[in-house]
Formats: C-alpha cells, sequence, structure tokens
C-alpha cells in the first residue's frame, strides 16, 4: 500500500483554520505568528476568540504560569499586534503586572485571575500603580481561582475589600472557585463596616465562615444584586445578627451551599423560633421562603433535612414529599426519604437535573438518578452497602472524584460479585469510618479498577489485615 505524506501548509486555508480552532490559542499564537504571511492571517483569525488563557494546568492539577521565553516575547511582541481585540485574560497572579503593562486594552472587561495572594495583588491597586485606572475604569468582571488556600481568612478578607473599593464598575464578582485544601472565606462580621461596593454589582459568588458573615452582606449594600451565589462553612443557633428579608429587593437568582450539619434551618435560614419536627417540603418553602420573592424566576436548591423519628407518629414516604411538589414552576423535584435503625429520618429535596459539584448523605435508597456534574460524595447508610450498590454510584456519578463512606455494617453478599467496578477518576478514598468490607471491595483489582488513586484514608489495623501485613497485591 502506498503512503503520502502531506505538510502542514500543503492543507487549504478552510482545514488550517479547524485544526487551529481545536488548539490552545497561546501556543497557536506563539507558533504562527509571524512566520509568514498566510499564517499571520491564520493566527490573527484565533484572536478574534477575544480570549486568552495564560495558565497551565500541570499533571498533579495545580496552576503554574507559562514559560518566561513564552510570556516574553507575547509582551514584547504578539500582544501589541492584537491588543484591541481582547476582552478577556487569564492569567496566574505573577505575571499580572507584566501582561496588563504590555499594552493598552481598550476592550478589556474580564479577567480571571489564578493562584491569588492579597497582599500582593493589594500592592497592585494602589494609587501609584500604572494599571490601577485599568481596574477602575474598565474592570466589570473579576473571577479568583485557586487550587488551595495560601492566604489567612483575615487577609483574603482584606484583598477583597479592596478590590470592591477600587473597581467602581464592577458587575460580577466570583471569589468562590478554590478548588482543594480548603476554601478562602471572608470574614465579614465586624470586620467591613465601611466597605463600599460598585453600585453596579449585580451578580456575588462568596465563601464566608459564618451564618453572620453571610447577614453582614445583606445589610443594604448590595440592594442592587440580582444573583447571589453563598457557599457558608458553618450555621450555628449563635447568631447575633437579624435578619431582613427585604433587603435584596432586585434578586432573582439565589444559591446557599452549607455541607456541614445544622440544627439552626428555622431560627436563621427560615426565621422562625420553633424546631423543626416533620420534612421540609414544597408547603414549607413556598410559605417560609419563595413567598418573600416575588421576583424569583429561578430556584435551584438541595436541601437535606435530619429529623428525630423517637416520638414520630406519622412517618412520610417519598412518595408524600413527592406529590407536595406537583406543578412546581422552577424545575423537576427529586425526593429521596429514609427511616434508618438508630431513630434519625433523613429526606433529600433537590432540582433536577443535578447542577451541583458535592452531594452529600447518599444511602441505598438513591437509585435511578445520574448526577454528572458530582465531583465530590459522601454515602450513609446503616444498612449494608453490596455491590450492585456500588455499581450503580460508579455510573450515576461518573465524575467522581472524592468519595467518603460513612458505613459500619459489614456487607451480606461478599462472594456475589461478578463483575469490576470502575471509577475512572478516584483520586481521593475515604474509609476512616467504614467498615473493612468496603475496604476489600475497593482496594482489590479484581472487584474495582481505580486508575487515579492517590490518596487513601484508612484505619491502620484494617489495611494491615486487607493487605495481609502489606503482602498482597491490590489496586
Amino acid at each position: 500500500m502506498e503512503h503520502k505524506s502531506i505538510h502542514f501548509l500543503d492543507l487549504p486555508d478552510e482545514i488550517l483554520l479547524i485544526i487551529t480552532k481545536k488548539l490552545c490559542p497561546i501556543d497557536v499564537l506563539y507558533s504562527l505568528l509571524g512566520v509568514n504571511k498566510r499564517l499571520d492571517t491564520i493566527a490573527r483569525y484565533i484572536v478574534h476568540t477575544k480570549f486568552l488563557d495564560f495558565s497551565i494546568i500541570s499533571s498533579n492539577s495545580q496552576f503554574s504560569p507559562v514559560d518566561d521565553v513564552v510570556l516574553d516575547r507575547f509582551c514584547a511582541q504578539i500582544l501589541p499586534q492584537i491588543y484591541q481585540h481582547l476582552k478577556v485574560l487569564v492569567f496566574e497572579q505573577l505575571c499580572m503586572k507584566r501582561i496588563l503593562l504590555a499594552c493598552q486594552y481598550p476592550n478589556l472587561r474580564i479577567i480571571n485571575i489564578i493562584n491569588y495572594k492579597p497582599n500582593i495583588f493589594s500592592q497592585y491597586l494602589t494609587e501609584e500603580s500604572p494599571i490601577v485606572h485599568l481596574f477602575r475604569k474598565q474592570i466589570a468582571h473579576i473571577t479568583i481561582t485557586n487550587r488551595k488556600k495560601e492566604a489567612s481568612n483575615e487577609s483574603f478578607t482584606d484583598g477583597c475589600a479592596h478590590i470592591f473599593t477600587i473597581c467602581k464598575q464592577l458587575t460580577f464578582f466570583d471569589m468562590s472557585r478554590f478548588t482543594s485544601n480548603g476554601n478562602a472565606q471572608l470574614l465579614l462580621y465586624n470586620r467591613l463596616p465601611n466597605t463600599c461596593f460598585s453600585s453596579n454589582l449585580r451578580t456575588l459568588f462568596v465563601n464566608v465562615a459564618t451564618f453572620d458573615d453571610c447577614l453582614c452582606l445583606l445589610d443594604g449594600r448590595l440592594s442592587q444584586l440580582s444573583s447571589f451565589t453563598v457557599n457558608i462553612s458553618s450555621i450555628k443557633r449563635s447568631s447575633t445578627i437579624t435578619n431582613n428579608r427585604n433587603v435584596l429587593p432586585n434578586l432573582t437568582e439565589f444559591s446557599l451551599f452549607c455541607y456541614s450539619l445544622t440544627n439552626a434551618y428555622d431560627c436563621h435560614i427560615v426565621p422562625l423560633l420553633r424546631q423543626r419536627l416533620t420534612f421540609i417540603d414544597r408547603i414549607h418553602l413556598d410559605e417560609q421562603v419563595l413567598n418573600y420573592m416575588s421576583k424569583l424566576n429561578s430556584f435551584t436548591f438541595h436541601i437535606c433535612t435530619f429529623i428525630s423519628t423517637s416520638n414520630t407518629v406519622q412517618f412520610l414516604s417519598t412518595n408524600d414529599i413527592q406529590k407536595t411538589f406537583i406543578d412546581w414552576k422552577y424545575s423537576l423535584i427529586s425526593c429521596c426519604v429514609d427511616y434508618f435503625s438508630n431513630e434519625i429520618g433523613l429526606c433529600h429535596i433537590y432540582s433536577t437535573p443535578v447542577k451541583i459539584t458535592r452531594f452529600m448523605y447518599v444511602t441505598n435508597s438513591f437509585r435511578g438518578s445520574h448526577f454528572q456534574f458530582v465531583t465530590d460524595l459522601k454515602l450513609y447508610d446503616t444498612h449494608s452497602f453490596e455491590h450492585d450498590f456500588f455499581e450503580w454510584a460508579s455510573q450515576a456519578f461518573p465524575l467522581l472524584n472524592k468519595l467518603t463512606i460513612f458505613n459500619l455494617i459489614p456487607q451480606e453478599n461478599k462472594r456475589q460479585i461478578s463483575s469490576i467496578i470502575k471509577y475512572l477518576h478516584l483520586r481521593r478514598l475515604d474509609l476512616i469510618n467504614a467498615h473493612i468490607d468496603y475496604a476489600n471491595q475497593f482496594l482489590f483489582h479484581t472487584y474495582a479498577y481505580l486508575p487515579r488513586l492517590v490518596t487513601l484514608m484508612i484505619r491502620y489495623e484494617q489495611l494491615t489485615i486487607v493487605t495481609n501485613n502489606f503482602t498482597n497485591d491490590l489496586i
């Protein structure tokens, strides 16, 4: 059979454009711009995306800046040729000053800052800084993305306050994108009484430490917000701030996340001073939450309720809760009710399709649903998890990155395992509070396939038994 080789430059322009559109714009510009007139034209077409990302994600999922040689050429030769097209820039903070000083950016509106360090960043926003005018007069969207938390919450809070003070045109601010080693949190209570927010701010994503910190944002300074997403570390009954339901009259989208257990739902999240005796359903949401948000047109949620059943007479079923959501106008709703042997009842109600990345307290009763965006999962039950349950979980949570199992009940059907379950993205497995059977389930290559697992949390005595004192071949 005769083989013919075709040179890259032999391809027609249409094919070259299709190829370059699938490549990183940074690589295309660096490789093609300045080679010849034809490739110049191809490379410049890429710029019409109006977006450049100078960040690099390494094999261990950490962000790093582009190579100095590449950055030098961009700042000296490439950016001065394309700056007028750019509307969005993504860069590692260490490169920020060099990139922004390379030329003027008359159309730049959106920036994503990687590996944000508040003390250093604040130095760029002093009155003497040559780039402060860009943030004050042009930048409307700021996103802060970190793979790990490096600054204290106090330093982070002061840094964000400085951004709010300087960036007068800010309409969008997202500081919630911390993906490992804990979230940086705003400490607002008694800390930012005089901070002025942009009157243009419409969309806000924040992490806060306490419910009091959340309420500090609702004192009237953000009355213009239309979309508000807050991730609260803990909600306790110790709040000393009175909740005001009328401080966000323009709010059309609201998301509240709290992955810690709380007994303060009624007195804080919904300002009722009584003990909740039943599960949360549609009637409760309408009467205590949604009736106070007349402009709300989108309500996406996942609420997990635990109640004591020691004095319960009527045990509500999944169907009982589901019926209350007939004709629900916001989205499709799924629910799941479980009762455990320790006199605890559990009810999940959640919008579908599920768009959140973290899901907690999934039990054996969860079947049939698909959670395509969930990467962090916690399993809990007082009945054993069998092999078929884990088969379902591997398919229902296809992008699972972190798995925690709370179950001290031994498996009943240990020998009825006919297939190897694949967890292709799982990197972290927590078995500290799991029966040894689940260590066998996950750690033997005849039962499970975990090609990316890098972190295993397990009690030492269990590990010595499973591995036969570290002599067995496992995953």
